[in-house]
């Protein structure tokens, strides 16, 4: 099974060149025609674009099927009712794939085959308006000629990518006193994990010296990993249930290089619950508190979570899960709403490893498809 689509200015070419690619027995699936228009309008000729199958599988009727009466009980598909009705409905996707990317193309018809093929490719990793956000912002930089160079038109991306994406350089370490920097977000994102591998990674790799501060007691087992890592690299780990413990833990860690605090989970949906965090955070007193979200949530619950958490003033963004994300893309989709600084990206479970400090280059390029996670 093979869908194709098909676009030029003769439909009789394209029609014969379907008969010879797809056999005689393809299938034309949908046709559209369309007049050039938009700023490079003078780049192209009138375009049919024609989405073609081949290689499908034809079911016979048997002659001697008998329908069942609808009182007798309806019985189990058969292996092969079951392949076709997979087939399908994998038919029924793909071709409601290539509708959309036939939609996409509209967007900015009339525009050179190179940039077209860019959007197409962002289309895939971030949201629509995002996309052509940054298209429009190529054409505006690159002279119309240049927009026919998709090595050009790729380098132009990439920069534009750069630009949207703030970078803080991990933490910002106090030499001669200690800083301190808290975690906070919704339960599930991932933020005892994201501790434990910072506190591997500036206690071996930095050599620095770490204390945590964790006051998640709804949760026996975030304390116990915690415990567990920190008792491999001798790191001190105080549980502080209320604000007065965390302000005596903070006090007694105040001649280390590092202090970081582990808040319990919060929803955003709790009001109280966030206050009472609030208040763990203004016994803390720390230097950096930084927002921990998940790139598998959904975008609205992202913009939720950024809404309702501001009240505990974070300055930083700690973004988990990008090997888990659906769209990579959807990285710009949260710092476009929030003027704040990108600072870790956590790429797995495994501790200290699968975490980095964000890198604006790194990136632009995953989002291009130019790396893996």
């Amino acid at each position: 099974m093979i869908i194709r689509k098909y676009a030029g200015s003769d439909e009789r070419v394209l029609l014969k060149r379907i008969r010879a690619e797809l056999g005689a027995d393809a299938v034309i699936l949908h046709t559209s025609f369309r007049k050039s228009a938009g700023l490079w309008r003078w780049l192209r000729r009138d375009r049919v674009e024609i989405l073609a199958g081949g290689g499908f599988k034809i079911v016979k009727d048997y002659p001697n099927a008998v329908s069942a009466p609808s009182t007798q009980i309806r019985r189990a598909p058969s292996p092969d009712e079951e392949a076709i009705r997979r087939e399908i409905n994998e038919i029924k996707s793909m071709i409601t794939r290539q509708n959309e990317l036939l939609q996409h193309e509209r967007r900015f018809q009339g525009c050179p085959e190179e940039l077209a093929g860019e959007y197409l490719a962002l289309a895939e990793r971030l949201s629509e308006s995002l996309a052509q956000k940054l298209i429009r912002r190529i054409v505006e930089m690159l002279p119309p000629q240049e927009l026919k160079n998709r090595t050009v038109v790729r380098q132009a991306l990439r920069g534009a990518l750069r630009d949207l994406i703030r970078c803080a350089d991990g933490i910002a370490l106090r030499p001669g006193e200690c800083a301190r920097v808290a975690m906070i977000g919704p339960t599930g994102v991932g933020k005892t994990t994201t501790i434990a591998k910072l506190m591997a990674v500036y206690a071996t790799k930095y050599g620095k010296d770490v204390a945590v501060v964790t006051n998640d007691t709804y949760r026996l087992a975030a304390t116990e990993q915690i415990k567990r890592v920190a008792a491999i690299l001798g790191v001190p780990v105080r549980v502080c249930p209320g604000p007065d413990e965390i302000r005596q833990a903070v006090e007694e860690f105040a001649r280390k290089d590092l202090v970081l605090l582990d808040t319990a989970g919060r929803s955003q949906k709790h009001a109280a619950r966030v206050e009472e965090l609030c208040r763990a955070l203004e016994a803390a007193r720390p230097h950096e508190t930084h927002l921990v979200v998940s790139l598998t949530a959904h975008p609205d619950t992202t913009a939720e979570v950024i809404r309702n958490f501001s009240s505990c003033a974070f300055d930083r963004i700690v973004l988990t899960k990008l090997d888990e994300a659906v769209k990579i893309g959807v990285v710009l989709d949260v710092l476009s709403r929030v003027q704040k600084e990108l600072s870790f990206v956590t790429t797995g479970q495994e501790i200290p490893r699968d975490i980095e400090i964000a890198d604006s280059g790194r990136i632009a390029s995953l989002i291009l498809g130019e790396e893996s996670a």
